[in-house]
């Protein structure tokens, strides 16, 4: 067989049609799919049009190359990317949550201001940093590879699903954990030398970062699972594009006011002990901004 019978018949079987069924998709008869997959006959240029968009390969890798060693690369190389655009999502987002234990934790033991101040921000921008360089890896990737094959397993999806409500479990009870640090503080916990029982708010935090960074982590795995939404997000349809440029507008707009109100509440009020809660609330209305105009018909 030629290099097009041989990827014709790769990907077909994998995504488990019969010659029959893709005949019918291309408005053909049997006879002719088997004679392209025996390397009898091509098809036409709008027939190879047409496979290129029903398999999301392009045509070089349909008639010039092996499809089969280009699918083992490029799902390797899928697996890797996600993994680690997840390790780094979830690396900024718990390290931006962090900066407040950070500031509560070093408060509790009543060092300097102007220390745990610095120490603060500097946590809060490489929290950020983290961030921008994860978006730009991952929009890099998703120009290059917009559509990607479904090459999931159900075993692999199972697994996943049998483990997913545990994790959820485990990150619901930190927070827990963390409210009741939070409840008890210094009148019931005890407190040494110097400190203060924003030693104990600070320990909440930590528990919240740790339950975000699981809540982070699943999620996105849990995403990456979605290959057709992967596809769609990806998709250069003018309306998705349109909808996705509102969510950016309007979760920037929300996040540039919560930092105004972080720094007034803390520098003209000095109230640095709980405006960090701007962010909080923030976050929250970004997440519920994208809900509604994802919804939107």
């Amino acid at each position: 067989m030629s290099l097009f019978g041989d990827n014709l018949q790769f990907y077909r079987k994998r995504g488990e049609m019969t010659q029959e069924q893709l005949a019918e998709k291309l408005e053909v008869s049997r006879q002719t799919v088997s004679k392209w997959e025996a390397g009898v006959s091509y098809a036409e240029m709008e027939k190879l049009l047409q496979l290129c968009d029903l398999f999301s390969c392009d045509m070089d890798t349909l008639l010039r190359k092996d499809a089969s060693l280009m699918a083992v690369e490029d799902n390797q190389g899928h697996r890797e990317h996600m993994r680690n655009f997840r390790r780094g999502i979830t690396a900024g987002v718990v390290t931006l949550v962090s900066s407040c234990a950070v500031y509560e934790l070093l408060d509790g033991f009543r060092v300097n201001a102007a220390i745990t101040e610095s120490l603060f921000w500097v946590v809060i921008v490489i929290g950020i940093l983290i961030l921008i360089a994860q978006g730009m890896q991952d929009d890099l990737y998703k120009k290059k590879h917009p559509v990607i094959q479904d090459f999931y397993s159900d075993e692999e999806r199972e697994l996943f699903e049998r483990t997913f409500p545990m994790r959820i479990t485990t990150a619901v009870g930190l927070i827990l954990v963390g409210m009741f640090l939070f409840g008890m503080n210094g009148e019931r916990l005890p407190l040494w030398g110097r400190m203060t029982e924003d030693f104990y708010y600070g320990l909440f935090l930590v528990c919240v970062a740790a339950a975000v960074g699981i809540f982070v982590y699943s999620g996105m795995k849990k995403d990456e699972y979605d290959v057709e939404k992967y596809n769609k997000s990806n998709a250069s349809d003018p309306e998705s594009v349109k909808k996705n440029n509102r969510i950016s507008v309007w979760c920037g707009c929300i996040m540039i006011v919560a930092t105004i109100i972080f720094l007034v509440m803390g520098l003209v009020f000095l109230m640095w002990d709980i405006c960090w809660i701007a962010f909080v609330i923030g976050g929250m209305l970004c997440g519920i901004a994208t809900l509604i105009l994802k919804q939107e018909k």
